[in-house]
């Protein structure tokens, strides 16, 4: 779970960049945003609701950040809608540019395939 917040911190910090600088990259900079932000409240909703249950009942006790998280994350759930239509978005708008040519697929460098005999 650290690892993956991690992860997920370093896509928003990836995000903000894009945003600060998005010549050339407007679509790249739409879908990142739409795509950090449904990861993110995904994954702040699965941390509170681990805590929560981690903790017991001292979790539902105002001076603990939990409850604010589990609020948080609905709330960031369902602001612009659903995550899962941002992210079926994303997809529909990767796919419509990949059969254009016009998206660019990452470089698989470590790809497992490639080492198999």
């Amino acid at each position: 779970m650290l690892a993956r917040t991690i992860v997920l911190n370093l896509g928003y910090n990836k995000a903000k960049d894009l945003f600060v600088d998005p010549t050339g990259k407007e679509n790249t900079q739409i879908r990142s945003f739409c795509s950090a932000k449904t990861l993110i409240t995904w994954h702040l909703e699965e941390m509170a609701t681990i805590c929560r249950e981690r903790t017991g009942g001292g979790s539902f006790l105002l001076s603990s950040a939990i409850p604010e998280g589990i609020l948080s994350s609905h709330s960031g759930m369902t602001a612009e809608g659903d995550n899962r239509v941002l992210m079926q978005k994303v997809v529909k708008d990767i796919l419509a540019d990949s059969q254009k040519n016009k998206h660019d697929f990452p470089e698989m460098t470590q790809c497992p395939k490639r080492e198999i005999p």
